[in-house]
């Protein structure tokens, strides 16, 4: 198998747990399909033809993971990393369709009752259906954190919930052998919401990368911790987090430092960060350096007015970028201001009340005040 999967790459890795998926998916279906043949389950003929759809998104994760291998080129200058989520999005939308289906028939099965013909040895093969799926399900977890991809992710979960499917079909059958009580629709449409509830929720996950979710805490904290450790850097702010796909990201930050630093030694000092910063996180990382001016009253006395005039605003408000300009008697306040998500005022609104706030205490200041939406 190593002659034709390059397991050292996170590719070639993704499209051996891909065929191990098929072919293990084949495998349990034709098991399924064979008995309830016999059997006349339509919770089992319907459990079959799931695990059949999950062989078919495997050949679709197969067929990602190919695609997201593929080198970067003039129209996808980026690569092609997120066609690995299309592959996920493809198998929730399997996920979902399958339990739409057997949700219709399982109800047909409850208005039209058929007698089951089961015995022990469909449930060993059931039972064998479990413990294999559940095998692979972990296999998918183990896989799916090895290199963080979000299709294989979904495979896991899918899987996990085939397993609960299967089991709830195997107390079904007890019932009919022990009592012959018929509970086959019923537990089809437990099965088919098991599997609706994890194909939305699949489909959720798969979505939040593909619409630009908020990127992994851990990574935004780790980021800044190293920047922010440096002892020239002042702060922070405009960490901005682009995927795309689980090994290319892209970061861009401001850094605040000293404005007597001279220019060659803080592009040093910036060169290093981004190569420490790439070498701990596999990242692609663009630092600019924004000058902050230390030591004169002047300028330390307005920016103390601009941030007392945001607390009182908002907590939540905070500046950067601060500098002052002579204007007509009195000086211009230019700056940006870091504005949260679902902050109550609207940039116009916020500009207006900080403008008139300031009037009051400085009737000859004016501010040129640029605002900030936070993306991390």
């Amino acid at each position: 198998m190593k002659k034709i999967f390059n397991l050292s790459t996170r590719e070639g890795f993704g499209q051996f747990v891909s065929v191990v998926g098929i072919g293990t998916n084949i495998l349990i279906s034709a098991l399924k399909l064979a008995i309830a043949l016999i059997s006349g389950s339509i919770s089992i003929l319907a459990d079959a033809f799931n695990n059949l759809s999950d062989a078919a998104t495997s050949v679709i994760m197969l067929v990602g993971f190919h695609m997201a291998a593929k080198p970067a080129d003039e129209e996808h200058p980026f690569g092609h990393g997120r066609a690995e989520y299309l592959a996920g999005l493809f198998i929730a939308a399997a996920m979902i369709t399958v339990g739409g289906k057997l949700l219709w028939e399982s109800v047909e099965k409850i208005i039209s009752p058929e007698e089951m013909t089961a015995n022990y040895i469909t449930l060993l093969v059931l039972s064998m259906s479990v413990a294999i799926k559940f095998v692979l399900a972990m296999f998918y977890r183990y896989a799916a954190r090895k290199i963080n991809s979000e299709a294989i992710r979904a495979a896991s979960i899918d899987s996990f919930t085939d397993c609960l499917a299967t089991g709830v079909i195997i107390i079904s059958i007890v019932l009919w052998i022990q009592f012959e009580i018929n509970i086959d629709g019923g537990a089809g449409v437990f099965v088919s919401a098991f599997i609706l509830r994890s194909g939305f929720s699949t489909l959720k996950e798969i979505l939040t990368p593909l619409l630009g979710g908020k990127p992994d805490q851990e990574l935004l904290d780790g980021i800044k911790k190293i920047v922010t450790s440096a002892p020239e850097v002042l702060g922070v702010h405009d960490l901005i987090v682009h995927s795309y796909g689980a090994d290319k990201t892209f970061v861009t930050m401001h850094v605040e430092m000293p404005a007597t630093l001279k220019l060659l030694e803080a592009h040093e000092i910036i060169d290093r960060l981004e190569r420490k910063l790439q070498s701990q996180f596999q990242i692609s990382v663009t630092l600019h350096v924004d000058p902050v001016v230390q030591g004169d009253k002047n300028f330390d006395e307005h920016r103390e007015l601009a941030e007392k005039i945001l607390r009182e605003i908002s907590a939540d408000l905070s500046l950067h970028d601060f500098r002052i300009v002579p204007y007509k008697s009195g000086r211009k306040l230019i700056f940006d201001v870091n504005v949260p998500q679902n902050f109550p005022l609207t940039d116009r609104e916020l500009r207006k009340e900080f403008q008139r706030r300031l009037i009051q205490l400085h009737a000859d200041d004016r501010a040129i005040i640029h605002l900030d939406h936070q993306y991390c």
